[in-house]
């Protein structure tokens, strides 16, 4: 029986193949589509997942210090660990990891040192290993990391400073001061669907920085992790550690003359959280990941839903194309009924058929998944995964997949189809009735309700982006070259910025602790006159800063060359004034010290308005400027460059050749406007990926609607050619075969577009600075809609149009 539905199955495909290609192809875009997002979605939710005692590791969250209004960030200090591990019989282990940022490292050949610039580079405590058991080729994890001056490489390292895996007992030179470090072990490649990754993982004694905050309670340097013992809860835990704060870090705050409450106050209560490790990557958006990137977990059902509405689409073609269809294998079914065929044996003959086709679709839609991967890869910047076809349970899924697919996308034909009495068949009486159109009309209706919601989303999703390319920052962005690393050059820097600043293209050259737009760095101020204590960000910078970056200054003067008194003085923003109370009238002369060091008052000399120094996620925070000569600590430097965006190569050339005529390191710069459009490399993946599904389900639903009209000019031809014998016009006739499907169109903007607005306005309210959703937006859509839908049906309704009525009634 089964071969014969085969051949019966073969047979129809062949008779109706133009019918049969659209489904086919229909099919293969909706599954090419869906296995990429959910290729995509399954990586990302397994993030973490595989570690030994995955269910009893916590990453260690607190109450962000350094904002006014508090809130929840995943750094902490770094004798939290010593309390953890001591005072909570609850917890098994601690382990800490620091960020000692990025360093030179070095290596001595027989020909020539090899250095590089590397940014992947961790700290951790010995215990490692036994939280995060990455793999290793060689080495011990129990004592990789025991010890001053020991070090944990990748294999990618390994391979590039010594041309070999097999690197143990290797030295690497670490920093300026070319520390000796012991590669003590060197991992296998490490999996991408963890919350960080490193190419060097140094004893955490050994990061110098380390040392001088060991001890302190507000040095939010490190992440803590602890695991639990296996009887432990961290419901019941959690509350405990409320203590921790005003015990530990109050009395530390008392020694240096601080007021804990003082320090805290907007901020709520400092309390310590406990965060699963498994949940880093997908649900830290506010809390953000010291040691990598996060991502964001509504992105995953958004994705996940866009994969099922697109797969419905194709599925709707099927039903749609098979139901319009009735009329043409009604006598089939009359005559196969009539002969003894049973109804389950006629039902298992549609669904093989709808299988089978399901099955020619995913051979192409492998094909175009692939298509699809490389080109979103390559255009995102990011990395899509598809099957695993090394694990068999791959193809477990994908043919199950296949055959669910393909039976939900064949039952409603098949029960509808083997309805049909054949008495009514044979007699030609059978009619398909009101009931089997309305059913096709609510799902063409359907189809261009999705496709139409996934463009409004696009739209909107994209001017989100350009708002955020073209907001005014207080800063200017473009042209901007950096020159990283520039304290590599020592006191030969200002001589460098000169050399610079006599370039042509060069507008203006300014040294800084760093550039803004990349990072802050918070510490504790005091306002003298009324004690009042507030983590503020700092920048210390030279007398260029403002010029070069184009921000505004509002009162007083910023600091000026040769003035030695700038040394002790400081340039506030309307936010640090408003958030010590002072006015236009008595901001000036005011006194700011800092709470730590003793490194004397500073006098407020300026004002400069408001800038977006953190991302447009957040919003604009105190900030202060320190002279680039001030006491108070930050040894790092940058030099900003604004050139007039004329020969940027022959600029760089320039920078390059000027910088190794003085120092021995490798050339590092970056453009600050590619830096800045890094921030929301999120979101511009977002609005690909919605470009790239709203083409693909407008693709499917024109395939559909292509099919249909075709079908309708089959079925009506004998009408047309009664209406063009009475006299009906080329322009009447498109205009009634066009407007039955216009209407359905219509029908379905009703449907989107206030779906549409809904979901986008309720994505913008997660950003400070967003748009208003526009009028226009809608109607460009609508438009958009229905133009798709009239050129997809125009070449059927032309057609039907020109048809000779002599030809259509010559039966009759």
């Amino acid at each position: 029986m089964l071969r014969n539905i085969l051949k019966i199955s073969l047979r129809n495909f062949i008779k109706e193949r133009f019918y049969g290609s659209i489904n086919i192809f229909g099919l293969a875009m909706g599954i090419a589509a869906s296995l990429l997002i959910v290729s995509y979605v399954v990586h990302e939710t397994s993030y973490d997942k595989d570690y030994k005692d995955v269910g009893r590791l916590y990453r260690v969250n607190m109450t962000n210090i350094w904002m006014p209004e508090g809130g929840v960030w995943g750094s902490t200090i770094p004798p939290l660990a010593g309390v953890l591990a001591t005072d909570y019989p609850e917890i098994e282990e601690v382990m800490r990891i620091n960020t000692p940022g990025g360093n030179i490292m070095r290596v001595e050949t027989q020909n020539e040192p090899l250095a590089f610039y590397e940014q992947n580079i961790l700290g951790a405590d010995s215990n490692f290993f036994s939280i995060f058991d990455f793999q290793l080729l060689y080495g011990n994890p129990e004592t990789a990391l025991k010890g001053l001056n020991k070090v944990v490489i990748s294999k990618e390292m390994a391979i590039k400073y010594f041309d070999t895996e097999q690197a143990l007992g290797k030295t690497i030179l670490f920093g300026e001061k070319r520390t000796p470090l012991e590669v003590t072990a060197v991992t296998a490649t490490q999996p991408t669907n963890r919350h960080f990754d490193f190419d060097f993982l140094i004893s955490i004694a050994t990061n110098p920085a380390f040392k001088q905050i060991k001890d302190t309670w507000i040095a939010t340097q490190v992440v803590t992790y602890v695991k639990l013992k296996p009887e432990a809860s961290a419901e019941q835990l959690e509350p405990k550690l409320a203590d921790i704060a005003p015990t530990h870090a109050g009395a530390q705050m008392s020694r240096w003359g601080m007021e804990y409450e003082k320090f805290m106050s907007g901020k709520g209560d400092w309390d310590f959280f406990l965060q699963p490790v498994s949940d880093i990557h997908l649900h830290s958006t506010q809390i953000g990941n010291r040691l990598g990137s996060v991502s964001d977990g509504k992105y995953m059902y958004i994705f996940s839903f866009t994969a099922v509405f697109i797969m419905l689409l194709a599925i709707i073609n099927f039903i749609n194309l098979a139901t319009a269809r009735a009329a043409i294998r009604a006598k089939e079914i009359g005559v196969r009924k009539a002969l003894g065929s049973m109804k389950r044996q006629l039902v298992a003959q549609f669904l093989l058929e709808s299988v089978l086709m399901c099955f020619m679709a995913g051979v192409i839609a492998l094909g175009l998944s692939e298509v699809l991967k490389i080109g979103v890869n390559s255009y995102m910047d990011s990395v899509f995964y598809l099957v695993d076809w090394h694990n068999p349970l791959a193809y477990g899924l994908i043919f199950g997949s296949l055959i669910i697919v393909g039976i939900l996308a064949g039952l409603y034909p098949a029960l509808y189809l083997t309805a049909f009495k054949p008495s009514n068949v044979l007699k030609g009486q059978m009619k398909t009735g009101q009931n089997s159109k309305w059913f096709r009309n609510t799902l063409v209706v359907l189809q261009f309700s999705i496709s139409t919601a996934l463009m409004i989303c696009t739209f909107i999703v994209y001017q989100q982006l350009d708002f955020f390319k073209n907001k005014d920052l207080g800063y200017d962005k473009e042209n901007i070259v950096v020159v990283n690393w520039a304290d590599k050059l020592g006191s030969q820097l200002e001589q460098f910025q000169n050399e610079v600043l006599n370039h042509p293209d060069v507008l203006n050259a300014s040294v800084s602790l760093d550039v803004i737009g990349r990072g802050s760095y918070e510490d504790v101020f005091r306002d003298k006159r009324s004690g009042h204590e507030q983590p503020i960000a700092m920048m210390k910078a030279d007398e260029r800063q403002l010029q070069t970056m184009g921000i505004e200054l509002l009162h007083g003067r910023f600091f000026e060359k040769g003035n030695a008194a700038d040394k002790q003085s400081v340039v506030i923003n309307e936010s640090t004034m408003s958030l010590f109370g002072y006015t236009e009238e008595d901001v000036l002369g005011q006194v700011i010290t800092y709470a730590g060091d003793d490194i004397g008052p500073a006098t407020v000399v300026g004002v400069v308005k408001d800038f977006n120094f953190y991302s447009l996620h957040s919003p604009i925070a105190p900030y202060l400027f320190y002279h680039i000569d001030a006491s108070i600590w930050g040894s790092s430097r940058v030099l900003s460059v604004r050139s007039t965006g004329q020969n940027t190569r022959e600029l760089i050339s320039f920078l390059e050749n000027k910088w190794n005529e003085r120092v021995d390191a490798p050339f590092e710069f970056s453009f600050l406007d590619q830096e800045y459009a890094a921030q929301y490399r999120t979101e511009e993946n977002l609005g690909v990926l919605f470009a790239v599904f709203t083409c693909i389900a407008m693709v499917i639903a024109c395939l559909g609607l292509f099919g249909l009209a075709s079908y309708t000019v089959g079925q009506k031809g004998k009408e047309i050619g009664i209406r063009k014998a009475l006299g009906a016009s080329v322009t009447n006739i498109m205009f009634q075969f066009n407007g039955r499907f216009t209407r359905l169109v219509l029908i379905s903007l009703v449907v989107a577009l206030p779906v549409a607005w809904w979901a986008m306005d309720n994505w913008l309210e997660q950003f400070v600075y967003r748009i208003e959703i526009a009028w226009w937006v809608f109607l460009v859509a609508a438009a958009a809609a229905v133009m798709i839908a009239l050129l997809t049906v125009s070449y059927q309704s032309i057609k039907a149009a020109l048809l000779n009525p002599v030809e259509t009634l010559k039966d009759e």
